[in-house]
């Protein structure tokens, strides 16, 4: 899915979470504060290890794993109907439950930071100057048109029709995916924005022409055409509303992921994993598409 606006914000938080800590901390120090000694580098990596969140999936330093033990604990929560037995439907819910529990920690966090008058809210002013740092290069018709795409989308997230955004309604505009009106908008905008010929949908060329990785995909590996080609469902040459939709809101990206699991995983054909045949991928998931999404929901969880 494509970076929005504010989700700059949340990749800088996320980075901090996962990478170390605030500048100015022992853990990540601003530069007039680094001592070059290799005591404070000991020091620093030592810390670094006990306060790491994701410590608990660390292997010796050999990279994030997930055991038997993550998978077996997290099974129980993706079985919601209890049958001993998890079924895709299930694993989608609860990956869509999860999203968006995640997404409000993050505004949490950072709600402070880009709510300048400290009122508990996120005035459509207070949006469309932030909005307004991103429109740099543009034009003044495309700075309009960003500015009503924007306005819609603060219009629709804002649930009691107040003029200000709340936390839980600041996550509907931040993530797009939780709120199908707010998804709806900012899908057009995608659209408008990428097709270059105005006929209401994107050829090959206009989908390279701005192609960004989708969510978990590796920049580095990253196949734009491939994308195409796997989205592009009624294999008509041309990517619609609806299939740009499904690209942005994620859902493209986890299904496809949870298909090649269940093909790498349900080993009896039953369609359903059961609780051995999930904790028995633990020790191949890694590099596998499946496995940022189940680590994800484990750290989530704190299993």
């Amino acid at each position: 899915m494509r970076v929005t606006l504010v989700s700059l914000l949340l990749c800088s938080l996320l980075t901090a979470i996962h990478c170390g800590g605030e500048l100015g901390t022992e853990e990540n120090p601003l530069p007039e504060d680094e001592e070059d000694t290799e005591e404070n580098e000991e020091d620093t990596e030592s810390e670094d290890e006990g306060n790491d969140p994701m410590n608990v999936f660390h292997d010796d330093g050999e990279g994030d794993v997930l055991t038997e033990t993550h998978l077996r604990k997290l099974h129980s929560k993706l079985d919601h109907d209890k049958d001993g037995k998890v079924a895709m439907h299930e694993v989608l819910k609860f990956a869509h439950a999860t999203r968006k529990a995640v997404a409000k920690k993050e505004i949490d966090s950072i709600f402070d930071e880009i709510e300048s008058t400290k009122d508990g809210h996120l005035s459509l002013e207070e949006h469309l100057a932030e909005s307004a740092e991103f429109h740099t290069g543009m034009t003044d018709e495309e700075k309009e048109l960003a500015k009503k795409a924007e306005t819609a989308k603060f219009r629709a997230a804002d649930m009691d029709g107040d003029d200000k955004l709340d936390k839980d309604e600041l996550v509907h505009m931040m993530h797009p995916e939780t709120h199908p009106e707010v998804l709806e908008l900012h899908t057009q905008e995608e659209m408008r924005k990428r097709d270059a010929d105005k006929d209401g949908r994107l050829s090959k060329k206009e989908w390279e022409a701005d192609a960004t990785p989708g969510e978990h995909q590796d920049p580095d590996t990253h196949d734009p055409s491939a994308d195409f080609h796997n989205l592009d469902e009624n294999k008509d040459g041309f990517i619609s509303i609806d299939e740009l939709r499904h690209w942005e809101s994620g859902k493209f990206h986890l299904e496809d992921a949870m298909n090649k699991l269940w093909d790498h995983a349900d080993k009896d054909g039953d369609k359903h994993l059961h609780i051995d045949e999930f904790a028995q991928v633990a020790d191949s998931l890694e590099g596998h598409d499946a496995h940022p999404h189940i680590l994800d929901w484990v750290f989530h969880e704190d299993l």
